[in-house]
């Protein structure tokens, strides 16, 4: 039990001093978990090694990595818990100095067992005296045993924060959601869907206070529009490898009662068995994706459904030139990998017009997208994905400070396209300079000028053998009426107004970012970089 004199001079400077070591401790591991992958496993992937051995290496590397990001959480976790213990127990001394403070000026001593008599042992005590008296004695006992309740919570919750051998997510988990409700952090005062709120807020927190957030909600902060990008990264990877080691978890007992039911449930389990293997597959590909370049950042992560993902290849707050593409139907978690891919390309193509790492491209997966061509037809995919890829471009705009003018790229492939169309033509248009879409059904308009910019900041690629802007159109492009009849107009249409750009080369639906037939690739890089006067047109008027 804590006593009055311990209270009483208790230096507290020595626990604000802790949580800010603590603090440092986590950020520096956080630095360790990037230095792992870039001076480690950068040089490992640029060596070209193979076989069974560098994948040996690999592996140890991310092994080795992720232990630090355990480490990295659960000092995140122990500051937590020092700064709820220095803030409590300030707040229980500052209320004992202030009873101790008042017990003299009424003429009384305060013994170290907490009694309060007259400092005057000749003073009569009347019924009003012993009545202040033992109101005193409460007041001061109501203090200590605040304190007393405090260090006991704090000591019990230091006591589960132990390392392990390996990284054990599941008691970080699980330590993380003992430390925010010791702490008593409010979800609520979380600021959600509104990416301006979320900046301010985050800037309002000091570096402790941030730690504590990021110790508690992971999943929360990964998911929020406006936030840095090496935060969400940091949040969204505790987020991923968290919901992995809980679906493992799930798989095990999914493949128990598999095993343990009669012939009439069997199906059911062995059709949540394979649902969940899949779901795990498609989470090992991140993870592998992830580990395949030093640059990338995980900005946005959802297991659910097909799964959602939003992977940068370079950090979009410090690019002068950013891409956020969006790809279309049958994307998921599961084939995130060949659109960062793409955006690789992508950024490989810019390289010719700008200086390495001015260009940053982001592959948006933050939609459920269609799953087939026959699901593609609805817009509703669309309308319900257009205002959180509004939110999301604010929010890198934000992060870029918004009043940089900072040149960012959306662009859409077939089904993607439609989503910048539903977002483009709302209130107010989307925080993108230029639009650049691929294979298109159609956008929900029929004039370029329609999605809210210059039309000549309109950028449209149809490669030869592409169907799908034909077999789309009649979901996604509204029918204008000409002297003799009505027709579809697809932004590929010279009459959409905006720049036709030469693919040639490319052909079908998918070859627009292939590295072999270079003219459509070429010529997106030029309008991410911002050198228009190098695209080659089949029609159109540049910027």
């Amino acid at each position: 039990m804590v006593t009055l004199t311990q209270l009483r001079d208790a230096a507290l400077g020595g626990l604000d001093r802790a949580v800010a070591e603590w603090t440092e401790l986590a950020s520096a591991l956080d630095g360790l978990v990037g230095r792992a992958t870039t001076g480690v496993g950068g040089p490992l992937r640029a060596s070209r090694w193979e076989g069974a051995d560098a994948d040996a290496a690999e592996r140890g590397v991310a092994a080795r990595g992720e232990q630090v990001m355990v480490a990295a959480q659960e000092a995140r976790c122990v500051l937590t818990v020092l700064d709820t213990a220095a803030d409590r127990l300030r707040v229980a001394q500052q209320e004992l100095w202030a009873g101790l403070a008042e017990a003299a000026a009424s003429g009384f001593t305060v013994f170290e067992d907490g009694r309060v008599e007259p400092a005057d042992p000749t003073r009569r005590a009347d019924g009003a005296m012993n009545s202040r008296r033992h109101e005193l004695e409460r007041r001061l006992a109501t203090s200590i045993r605040a304190a007393t309740e405090v260090d006991a919570q704090c000591a019990q919750a230091l006591g589960r924060l132990h390392p392990t051998g390996t990284a054990d997510w599941a008691d970080t988990a699980a330590d993380g959601a003992c430390v925010t409700a010791l702490a008593g952090l409010d979800l609520a005062t979380i600021p959600k869907g509104d990416p301006v709120a979320a900046a301010k807020w985050w800037a309002g927190l000091n570096p402790s206070e941030r730690a504590m957030y990021l110790a508690g909600y992971p999943a929360v902060l990964g998911a929020m529009d406006g936030l840095p990008t090496e935060v969400r990264d940091r949040a969204n990877r505790v987020a991923l490898a968290e919901t992995k080691v809980a679906l493992v978890a799930e798989l095990a007992a999914a493949r128990a009662k598999r095993d343990a039911a009669g012939r009439t449930d069997d199906a059911k389990w062995r059709f949540r068995v394979t649902a969940l293997k899949e779901r795990l597959a498609a989470i090992e590909g991140l993870e592998a994706t992830l580990r395949s370049g030093g640059d990338l950042y995980l900005m946005g992560f959802s297991a659910k459904g097909d799964g959602r993902a939003i992977v940068a290849i370079g950090n979009p707050d410090t690019a002068a030139h950013t891409a956020v593409y969006v790809p279309g139907t049958g994307s998921g978690l599961a084939n995130l990998g060949d659109h960062v891919r793409r955006m690789r390309r992508l950024v490989i193509a810019g390289q010719r017009y700008t200086s390495p790492g001015e260009i940053s491209a982001i592959s948006w997966l933050g939609y459920d997208a269609p799953d087939t061509l026959a699901h593609a037809l609805s817009s509703s995919d669309a309308e319900s994905a257009a205002p959180k890829l509004k939110s999301f471009l604010q929010g890198v705009g934000i992060a870029q400070g918004i009043d940089s003018q900072r040149h960012i790229t959306v662009i859409g492939h077939s089904y993607g396209s439609v989503v910048i169309g539903e977002s483009a033509k709302s209130e107010g248009g989307i925080y993108a300079r230029d639009i650049i879409v691929a294979g298109s059904p159609g956008m929900h308009v029929s004039k370029a000028e329609d999605l809210n910019l210059p039309a000549n900041h309109v950028w449209v690629g149809a490669a030869d053998g592409d169907s799908v802007p034909a077999l789309g159109s009649g979901a996604h492009s509204p029918a204008v009426k000409t002297e003799r009849s009505w027709r579809r107009v697809t932004p590929d249409d010279l009459s959409f107004g905006a720049n036709r750009m030469t693919t040639e080369g490319a052909h079908g639906h998918s070859e627009y970012w292939e590295g072999e037939h270079p003219e459509s690739l070429d010529n997106q890089a030029a309008v991410v970089a911002g050198r228009y006067g190098e695209t080659k047109l089949l029609w159109g008027s540049r910027p």
